[in-house]
């Protein structure tokens, strides 16, 4: 098997598409080379007073700087779009809990409806009197609680 060629290398790059996790991630470590490479210049600068490129040295320190700076608030920004959805996704998820709790809801006090009426005729086949009265409470109860 051949080594792969610079055009294989670059076509497998390009296939695999990048999560927006990657590309914060890249985005950090290129912003912390920036940022290693201005402390280098500035060690430099401070080591050497004498040294005749020393504006130039901290121009270009200043420009990592700065880049570091951008990189670092592009990373933050792509990762916030990922909170963002994630944050949607969570709402969704509850809207669906809460939807299926209001129908548990619902079939609970269907059931304590259904129970009540089944206290009421069951009161009503044996002729008992205080028993059909305290169901009727029971049902009228029922009812109230289902209309809440």
């Amino acid at each position: 098997m051949t080594d792969p060629t610079a055009a294989d290398i670059a076509a497998a790059a390009l296939a695999a598409a990048p999560t927006d996790a990657d590309t914060a991630d890249a985005m950090a470590q290129l912003a912390d080379a920036a940022g290693h490479m201005s402390t280098v210049l500035f060690n430099y600068r401070r080591n050497t007073p004498d040294a005749p490129d020393l504006d130039r040295a901290l121009n270009l320190e200043l420009a990592l700087d700065q880049r570091a700076i951008e990189l670092r608030t592009q990373a933050v920004k792509v990762l916030g779009g990922q909170a963002g959805a994630a944050i949607a996704q969570v709402k969704d998820a509850s809207k669906k809990v809460d939807d299926f709790l209001a129908g548990v809801k619902k079939v609970e006090g269907q059931l304590v409806i259904a129970s009540a009426v089944i206290c009421l005729a069951s009161a009503a086949l044996v002729g008992d009197a205080g028993g059909v009265l305290t169901a009727v409470v029971g049902v009228h109860d029922a009812l109230k609680s289902a209309h809440a």
